[in-house]
């Protein structure tokens, strides 16, 4: 068999195969002998039926049953012998099959860039120091308070204020009939948050006790209901109960009560702790991000457009599960699908990009992800389900998802390298990091 190949672009190869007749004859009394055993022929016992009759009734079937063989045989055996890792199934282009004459056909198949990678050591990058106020410490503490405040019943009775808390009943309806999503019992709100659509957590202030009322809200153009959008509907409510947020005392007996503290100085340096290890791993994070996108723009290539078209499958999955997070489906929002699949091609495209020179880095520094590492990682990710660490490795093992894991490992520990490498100098008002979600962590 005679195998020649032809890079035909930077991440397209053509093979060209040259079957031999015998190999294919072979293949085709083979392919007969099976047959015969297999179907019945009026006035023949099975396996007897002779050649000739067989090939009057099922030759375009034994010819497409042999061709697809030879395909398949034949390009295993060239990605064996060339080491070829097609991305994506090989594309047919033509074939020529006639019994009795060599079997030729070419394929054309997907591959990854040639990557060459240059001068990643010693990166410059410029990141804003990392600074804590004792104003953000003191927002923390609030936020703390905050969470561990309680609802007190209303006493005495006064018509609703902003901040309060509500407990209410309300039903929507548009023409009479009632809208989805638009009816609830004993549903708590805060009055005057802009957590419910139409601003109607607002129009509760002022409202009593056991008072009902009648109001419209128009639905934003945006809706998520594509059918509902800009619509105005009329919402009856009825309040049932009215509480203020009492909030604990900031003091020594609030320290002891939300964790292992003898005072609240305690409690702050503690607080204060923690926020400057949460910005220093930001800063991290901002950095290696900052790497990521200064190797990209070092390395300029063609990226496959099959590793580009499932990165964007991923982000729209990614997508589609943020809205249904929200109860919301994809498909009913108002979002133009095929803007939005445009928008996400530079992303895609992108992170294939960083992809690609980060494996390249890789294999050239020999860095690998331990079993050990690899452990870790499991850890911190059942920490982080609030799940077992074995439960959270066979949903990988199940899903097929170990090798996507494993890549994103391998990834994060060659931008550590590069990192370590890097010339990093502090400057205020330096240049934002690229958002997370061109980052390789969004793939």
């Amino acid at each position: 068999m005679k195998i020649q190949i032809e890079t035909i672009g930077p991440c397209e190869k053509k093979i060209s195969f040259e079957i031999p007749r015998d190999l294919v004859s072979q293949e085709i009394e083979s392919t007969y002998r099976t047959l015969s055993r297999k179907v019945k022929v009026k006035g023949f016992r099975p396996g007897k039926a002779p050649r000739a009759i067989l090939s009057r009734h099922y030759k375009t079937q034994v010819e497409e049953e042999v061709t697809a063989k030879l395909i398949a045989d034949s390009f295993k055996k060239a990605l064996e012998e060339y080491q070829l890792a097609p991305l994506a199934e090989p594309a047919v282009l033509d074939r020529v099959f006639e019994e009795g004459k060599d079997f030729i056909y070419t394929a054309k198949v997907e591959v990854k860039p040639e990557v060459t990678v240059e001068g990643y050591l010693d990166l410059e990058i410029e990141m804003p120091p990392v600074s804590l106020s004792e104003e953000e410490v003191e927002t923390q503490l609030k936020v703390l308070q905050d969470s561990h405040a309680q609802l007190r019943p209303l006493e005495p009775l006064r018509p609703v204020q902003e901040k309060d808390f509500v407990i209410l009943d309300f039903v929507g309806r548009l023409a009479g009939k009632p809208v989805e999503g638009w009816e609830a019992n004993d549903h708590l709100v805060e009055a005057g948050s802009p957590t419910m659509v139409g601003d109607l957590a607002r129009k509760l202030i002022g409202l009593s006790q056991n008072e009902e009322k009648d109001i419209t809200v128009i639905l934003p153009g945006n809706y998520h209901k594509k059918e509902l959008a800009g619509k105005e509907i009329n919402v009856h409510l009825k309040i049932k109960e009215i509480k203020e947020k009492i909030l604990p005392p900031l003091d020594d007996e609030f320290a002891k009560d939300v964790g292992d503290y003898n005072t609240l100085a305690d409690l702050k340096a503690r607080l204060r702790q923690t926020l400057e290890e949460q910005k220093k791993d930001q800063a991290r994070q901002a950095a290696k991000e900052k790497i990521f996108d200064t190797i990209i723009e070092k390395h300029p290539f063609p990226v496959p457009p099959s590793m580009v078209e499932r990165q964007v499958q991923n982000l729209m999955a990614r997508a589609e599960i943020r809205l249904a997070r929200q109860g919301m489906k994809l498909d009913e929002t108002n979002l133009d699908l095929p803007k939005l699949r445009d928008s996400f091609l530079p992303v895609a495209e992108k992170n294939v990009r960083g992809h690609l020179i980060l494996e390249k880095i890789a294999g050239m520094e020999k860095l690998s992800v331990s079993e050990a590492e690899e452990e870790e990682n499991f850890e911190k990710l059942a920490a982080q389900l609030n799940q077992r660490v074995e439960a959270v490795k066979n949903y990988y093992q199940k899903n097929d998802l170990l090798d996507d894991l494993r890549a994103k490992m391998l990834e994060e520990k060659t931008l550590d390298f590069l990192l370590s490498q890097a010339k990093i100098t502090e400057k205020e008002n330096a240049p934002a990091a690229t958002p997370a979600g061109d980052h390789p962590e969004g793939k």
